[in-house]
Formats: C-alpha cells, structure tokens, sequence
C-alpha cells in the first residue's frame, strides 16, 4: 500500500479524473468545498486502523540566482552552458542563495499565504521538514518570518527545529545549482539563526549527516523516474517520523521535487508553479509507514 492524495479539497485536485491544473492561469490553492482552512482541516478524514491522514503543505523556494540566469540566459543557453558553471557575475548559483525578489517573494508568501491559514487553523505546523539546499533553509527562514512574529505571544516555543531530508531535495546531477555545499559551511552561516520574530532555528539533521554531498555527480542528470525513486525515499522518510497526531505538515522544498511528490502520490499535476508558491494536499498514509519513529 502507497501513500496517496484524496481529492475534493483544492483546485488542483477536486476530483479522481482530473487532468491537471496551469497554476499561473488558475488559483491551485483555492478551497472547492469549504469556506475557510478550519473547516478544511475538521472534514479531514479521520484516521483508520489501515490508514491515517494529514494536510500536506508543500512550499517552492523563492527565486534563487540559478533561477534569475535562466531567466536572463533562456532555458536553451541555461542546460547547455551556464547551468555546469558555479555563476556569473550577477552571483553565485552553487547550492544557490535566494536573490533579494526571492526573499521578497517568501516574505509575501508568508504574509498573504502562510499566515491566514495558521490563523484560521489556530495552530502551527506540528512539524516542520526541508530540503538542505540553501535557498530552502532561506525561504523557511523568511517564509515563516511573519507567522511566527504574529503568533509569538501565544507560542511557546522559543525554538523551531525543522527536519532535514536528504533525499527531498532538487533534480541531482550536472546543474552545480543543485549540488550542496559542505554541510559545516551550512551549518556555519545557518544552524542557530536567530529570526525577527525572536525564534531560534535548530536544523535537525540524521546522525552522521555526510559533510560532502554524496548524492550529486558532475556527469549524470538524473531522469524523471530517478528522481521519483528518490522523492519515494524522502517520503517514506518523512511520513515515517510522523505520530497519529501529528497531522499538519510543512515540507520546504523545490519545484522538481514538488511535482514529483504529487507523481509519487498519484495527484494530477500543477503546471507552472512559480517560485514561493505554496501547494496544499490531503494525504492518506497506511499505518505501516506512519508513526515509525525518527530516521
């Protein structure tokens, strides 16, 4: 049994059938069924001894240097020369940064998105997961910004921690874009940033998290089935540390790995999704994977 979305939430999927959705030509987050998140979130179906459900909330990083080149260079050029190279000189785009309009673009996230559905939910994510790459750290780091200087009264918790999956991060191979840096250089410049909002971020990674990364290779992109084989993995991973209460989940992640989540889970695809956009999914887990403990 395979983890699987179920329709009639969202836009993008409101029924089994449905071919797919262009996400700069429709709103993919509009509610279909109900009048706001809280709503949403009660006519979640409730768990079985088989199966458990939860509010998947998956968050495109916001534009990186990698992608401000393929806008300047064109997508042609991009695959076929700059995309091997470490930048240019409008920056660097090995294990990219967000530009400042990336930063922009998930501060708005966080305003107009992020937060009204915490608001209206009344809660937090009960966990949050990421990527490695920087641009993901970053726009967790800046998408969560404003939620938290809102709530910050009512939280009590002075430290957010979210998990790091390896294997949830973008297309491997070739694109120097999407090899990561040395894990102490992340750690250096990000594991205990202190945020506007007075929080303190703690990275969680697995014990023995390799220093270089052991995943990218210089002469082989990795293909689409590769990369669905791969995000499997990350979501096995994800689900499995997961308790029968745990049920909101926040995943910061890339575009590649957003449309091969929904592959994964046999929801119909969101074409065109923009940088620091947010996509929503009901997701059922069989028990056999939910609430395995940590990895």
């Amino acid at each position: 049994m395979s983890f699987k979305a179920v329709s009639g939430y969202f836009a993008a999927y409101p029924n089994k059938g449905f071919q797919g959705l262009d996400s700069s030509q429709y709103d993919h987050l509009q509610l279909i069924s109900h009048k706001d998140w809280k709503e949403l979130y009660d006519d979640i179906p409730k768990d079985t001894q088989n199966c458990h459900y939860k509010l998947l909330i998956l968050a495109r990083h916001g534009q990186g240097y990698h992608n401000a080149a393929i806008l300047r260079y064109g997508m042609k050029e991009w695959d076929a020369y700059w995309s091997l190279l470490p930048g240019d000189e409008h920056g660097e785009w090995l294990d990219s940064r967000l530009t400042p309009l990336g930063k922009n673009e998930v501060r708005r996230t966080g305003s107009n998105v992020l937060l009204p559905i915490t608001k209206q939910l009344g809660i937090l994510p009960d966990v949050f997961f990421s990527s490695p790459m920087r641009r993901c750290l970053e726009t967790f780091i800046e998408s969560w910004t404003p939620v938290l200087t809102e709530v910050q009264n009512a939280s009590t918790r002075d430290e957010i921690s979210p998990r790091i999956i390896e294997s949830l991060r973008e297309t491997l191979g070739s694109h120097t874009c999407d090899k990561r840096v040395a894990h102490s250089m992340a750690t250096d410049e990000y594991q205990g940033f202190c945020m506007e909002s007075g929080h303190t971020v703690h990275w969680e990674y697995v014990p023995d998290y390799p220093e270089e990364d052991e995943l990218w290779l210089a002469d082989h992109r990795e293909t689409c089935a590769e990369l669905d084989i791969r995000t499997k993995d990350g979501l096995f991973k994800l689900f499995s540390q997961l308790s029968k209460e745990e049920k909101f989940i926040s995943l910061t992640c890339h575009s590649g790995v957003i449309q091969s989540v929904l592959r994964n889970l046999k929801h119909p695809p969101i074409f065109n999704l923009e940088t620091g956009k947010v996509v929503g999914v009901v997701v059922e887990v069989p028990v056999n994977t939910a609430g395995q403990g940590k990895l």
